[in-house]
């Protein structure tokens, strides 16, 4: 599938585990395969060669087959192509429904606004998700701009012909002869040169040159003239850290999270050697772990990513560290795993019998057994993205102390505060 864009040129979606096969002209097949010509081929064949293993979004399939491995987002290369990967939320799920699950997902791990109306709804499923991130970015803009740009005084040491603010004396007196006739002063003055302002004002230009949407570029550049007094920032870092959580700048927070994302401060994956346009990775596997941790937050206790229990003791080694744990009154109550997998409920072998391990891999149940024994909790999850084949929990019996709970956890619910572990074992 692609997408026409404002600017003529093509945006081509694909899907996790699709190829991309080289071609004589860029096209899209089906939502699993696409064609590159040669030079944006021979651009993100490098990330399949390389040695880095957080550059391995593709691996070689053959010599001209390269297989998208289990990351999302957008992937821009140096000749203008623009490529959208989407997650696999079903074997037919199309581009639409795969763009708008994944646009939920991010909103709810980055803490990013929801969006306002039913019209931007659909404006989802016709634009691309650079585009719809860049959208979202802009209306906390806006929010900002119309609440009014905040401006604070600043200290200013400056040499000037007349005399305003306070005199430096001990300056003055050891200025050279050439400069006597200027004062040496300090003054303070109310500016909205601040460290917020400079980020906005650093986001603003850096979306104007990745978006192909003339809506949004219209926009950028109209926020741009509230921020012409307010200079680019020369160090992200150092302003991120000098940014205020005041009250009187409330209204400033909801910008936060895009401007780390925007600026690559907390982006996940961000692709080097590419200033070509907006390119932004993350894994699945870790999309969806995150996104289970915040919606399980609202109603357990959780600690993620212990590590407190070692598979040997003597020597004390292999450390044992699960994605999720329970917590009830102080103590682990369940340990949970996450796995982005599309698991069948009813599979069954060649020969037409079920298969009881359901497509669970065998090394997920000894290490969800290791688990549970050496925490002490008598019930252990694995969580896997509910969909068409996988709605209904099911569970193994280990022993008298130990069971195993496999669940559907819903990605595309808006009633998915309901989901409860107690149901399931």
């Amino acid at each position: 599938m692609s997408i026409k864009m404002s600017s003529d040129k093509k945006l081509l979606v694909i899907r996790e585990w699709g190829e991309i096969h080289l071609g004589d002209v860029n096209k899209c097949e089906n939502i699993d395969r696409i064609y590159l010509n040669k030079d944006a081929w021979e651009n993100l064949e490098k990330f399949a060669d390389s040695d880095n293993k957080e550059d391995r979004f593709l691996k070689f399939k053959n010599s001209k087959v390269l297989k998208v491995q289990n990351f999302v987002g957008v992937i821009t290369t140096p000749d203008g192509t623009q490529i959208e990967i989407l997650p696999k939320i079903s074997e037919d799920a199309d581009a639409e429904k795969s763009r708008e699950t994944l646009t939920k997902m991010l909103k709810v791990v980055h803490n990013l606004p929801f969006i306002k109306s039913t019209e931007a709804d659909l404006q989802i499923k016709n634009q691309p998700l650079s585009e719809v991130l860049i959208g979202w970015f802009l209306d906390c803009v806006d929010g900002i701009v119309k609440q009014g740009v905040r401006q604070d005084y600043s200290r200013i040491q400056a040499q000037e012909k007349f005399l305003k603010g306070q005199l430096q004396t001990h300056k003055q007196l050891n200025e050279p002869l050439h400069k006597q006739h200027l004062f040496s002063i300090e003054y303070d003055v109310f500016s909205p040169d601040r460290a917020e302002n400079r980020l906005i004002h650093s986001a603003l230009m850096q979306v104007l040159k990745w978006s192909n949407d003339n809506q949004n570029q219209k926009l950028v550049k109209r926020f741009l003239t509230f921020f012409d007094e307010v200079p680019l920032s020369a160090n992200y870092q150092d302003d991120f850290f000098k940014w205020s959580n005041s009250r009187a700048l409330n209204y400033y927070q909801s910008v936060l999270p895009w401007l780390k994302l925007i600026l690559n401060q907390q982006s996940p994956f961000t692709l080097k050697d590419n200033n070509a346009g907006i390119s932004f990775l993350l894994p699945m596997e870790v999309l969806f772990e995150r996104y289970v941790v915040k919606i399980l937050r609202k109603k357990y206790s959780l600690k993620v990513q212990i590590s407190s229990k070692f598979l040997s003791e003597m020597p004390r080694a292999f450390t044992l560290k699960p994605d999720i744990a329970i917590v009830e009154n102080d103590k682990l109550k369940y340990i949970l795993d996450t796995k982005w997998k599309l698991i069948d409920e009813n599979q069954v072998y060649k020969n037409g019998n079920p298969d009881k391990k359901k497509g669970i891999s065998q090394s997920d149940v000894y290490q969800l057994f290791a688990y549970g024994k050496k925490y002490g909790v008598s019930k252990v999850f694995l969580i896997y993205p509910q969909w068409r084949k996988f709605s209904q929990p099911f569970g193994f019996k280990f022993d008298k102390t130990l069971q195993l709970g496999v669940v559907p956890f819903p990605i595309d619910d808006d009633k998915i505060t309901d989901f409860s572990l107690e149901k399931v074992l």
